[in-house]
């Protein structure tokens, strides 16, 4: 989150992990717990789990948007204020892990940097004097779209801008948000080649508990775009009519957004936002067909149409963190999400998302869905074993140790799938080979789903780390041929915030990536405490062997002076 922290205050739990939260004025009732799975089996050394899910629920229509008749943002004269963000913040797992690979880039060279240009700036055109910046990429065949904080920006795909918008007019949020722009918050956007569309999703934080979420009427981002929404912890078919008390006092934190051939899906993190306790993780599964048609059949404007969906249920009984749909790549109408094990606390009770993973081991969950709404639809849990994680610290920067924050304590940052193959990158703890400090690592899996039990691939579970230095938020994708782009910050006391490539073809050798390349160069410390959410990487859908990357750096150490870059990737296979 950006926007939302900046009213907040922080609440710690002073237990083996403690969650950094939203302080509120208003106290209200306590969330309902519910039981979460129905069955469980085990095969192979992976546990496998049925998901509770509530059938009886929709997504609602709000209205449609054009972006070629939006403004530009505005400047504020706010007052910059700081932003604590929700996340596990403990230094310590329970368990004796078992060390997984820890690589840097190999000698084998074959990344290109084709373009590379300024992104959406911290300064004007965002209008919130916020840090860090939360952004999301997407791009076709003809256009490259990137949203951060309160405002998105249109490329052609050679790099001349068309347009920049304001996200608040974008979302229908123009005044609500006040002059800080309060009022949303964690912008993704995403490109479905298979459908020729992009999505779009973010926080309504002014109404607290409401996930907002958009596709383009055509393959055009610069045209018309139909808005929805769903609302989180709220469980009739008629969501915005009966939402408990409960509901409205649900902050739905880090709205992750993917999609399969049938189904679109969204994934969050919801806390209360009076007591600041982590509620439970919660997922929506809707069909995409009806999201596509908008306004058309078989409603039309203005009453708009609501999607069929279902949802979990909200618990912290249901033992899940920061679940993370995929982007599916290739054709299929099974779907899946992952996220890390790792214990939580809800309370004074210590649970943990892979309950039945191997003593001393780590664990992947990984969703498989079937079925669309409204018909029948499943999620089947597995966990896949990999090499325990450990939490991230904060990153050294030039002259200040330990200052830059990292802030995702072993959520999953990246996952895709693509012909029978999920890869997931992560922020883990690791100590790299010749170092006695702990840093900041990049995890990758790879993980087989050709059978209905997901599998490791072997020698697929490495972490990108350096002797020294410091890796984090890591943004992933893959192409048609399975190579893969990886796209990392990296610092140490004598290199600032820096935004590099790597990446690797699909005939290397198991825990091994290519040389890798500068995607542009920090020069500027932060002083901030935060370092982004998340960065992206995306595939293009025209152009074999390339990617497009979008990430945060420093040119000057102001406040909101962030920069983002943009970067064509393209690789070298012959």
């Amino acid at each position: 989150m950006s926007n939302v922290k900046s009213l907040l205050g922080q609440h710690k739990l002073n237990k083996t992990i403690s969650i950094v939260v939203t302080i509120a004025l208003l106290t209200l009732p306590a969330i309902l717990s519910h039981s979460a799975v129905s069955a469980s089996t085990s095969t192979g050394g992976s546990a496998t789990s049925t998901e509770q899910l509530i059938t009886d629920y929709t997504a609602q229509y709000i209205g449609q948007v054009n972006v070629g008749a939006l403004p530009a943002p505005s400047a504020s004269d706010a007052t910059p204020v700081g932003l604590p963000d929700l996340s596990l913040t403990t230094q310590t797992q329970s368990g004796t892990p078992d060390p997984p690979a820890i690589i840097t880039p190999g000698p084998q060279s074959f990344i290109h940097i084709v373009k590379s240009f300024a992104g959406t700036p911290g300064t004007n055109p965002n209008p919130c004097r916020c840090t860090p910046p939360d952004m999301g990429l997407a791009a076709s065949s003809r256009f490259v779209v990137q949203m951060v904080n309160l405002a998105g920006t249109i490329w052609k795909n050679n790099g001349v801008r068309v347009t920049t918008f304001s996200l608040s007019d974008f979302w229908f949020l123009p005044v609500r948000g006040g002059p800080l722009g309060i009022g949303m918050s964690d912008p993704l956007v995403l490109y479905d080649a298979a459908a020729d569309r992009f999505y779009a999703s973010i926080i309504d934080t002014f109404d607290v508990n409401r996930v907002n979420f958009a596709v383009t009427a055509t393959n055009d981002p610069t045209g018309a775009w139909y808005i929805y929404r769903v609302i989180a912890n709220c469980n009739p078919v008629t969501p915005y009519s009966n939402c408990s008390p409960a509901s409205s006092n649900t902050l739905p934190d880090q709205p992750y957004i993917g999609y399969s051939s049938d189904k679109f899906l969204i994934a969050v993190n919801d806390f209360d936002i009076t007591t600041g306790l982590f509620i439970g993780a919660q997922y929506w599964i809707l069909n995409k067909a009806e999201m596509l048609s908008g306004c058309t059949v078989p409603t039309s404007c203005p009453g708009g149409r609501n999607i069929d969906a279902v949802t979990n249920v909200v618990t912290t009984a249901n033992n899940h963190w920061a679940i993370r749909p995929a982007q599916h790549l290739s054709t299929t109408s099974t779907a899946y999400m992952a996220e890390n094990c790792l214990t939580l606390i809800d309370g004074l009770l210590l649970t943990n998302t892979c309950p039945t993973a191997p003593a001393g081991s780590g664990g992947i969950n990984v969703f498989t869905i079937t079925g669309t709404p409204p018909s029948a639809t499943t999620v089947v849990v597995t966990t896949v074993p990999v090499a325990e994680m450990s939490f991230p610290g904060r990153a050294d920067q030039p002259g200040n140790p330990a200052s830059l924050g990292t802030n995702n304590a072993l959520r999953m940052l990246s996952v895709v799938w693509r012909n029978n193959l999920l890869w997931t990158a992560s922020h883990e703890g690791c100590t790299p080979p010749g170092d006695s400090t702990d840093r900041t690592c990049a995890r990758l899996d790879q993980i087989d789903t050709t059978t209905s039990i997901p599998t490791l691939v072997p020698g697929q579970d490495f972490d990108l780390g350096f002797l020294g230095a410091y890796v984090f938020y890591p943004a992933l994708s893959t192409d048609s041929n399975n190579n893969l782009v990886l796209l990392y910050g990296h610092s140490s006391l004598s290199l600032f915030p820096t935004l590099e490539v790597t990446g690797r073809l699909a005939n290397m050798p198991p825990a091994t990536l290519g040389a890798s390349v500068l995607l542009v160069a920090g020069t500027a410390a932060d002083y901030t405490g935060r370092w982004g959410d998340y960065f992206w990487a995306a595939t293009d859908p025209a152009t074999p062997n390339t990617f497009w990357v979008s990430g945060e750096y420093r040119s000057v150490s102001l406040f909101q002076g962030w920069s983002t870059q943009v970067g064509e990737i393209s690789f070298n296979t012959k």
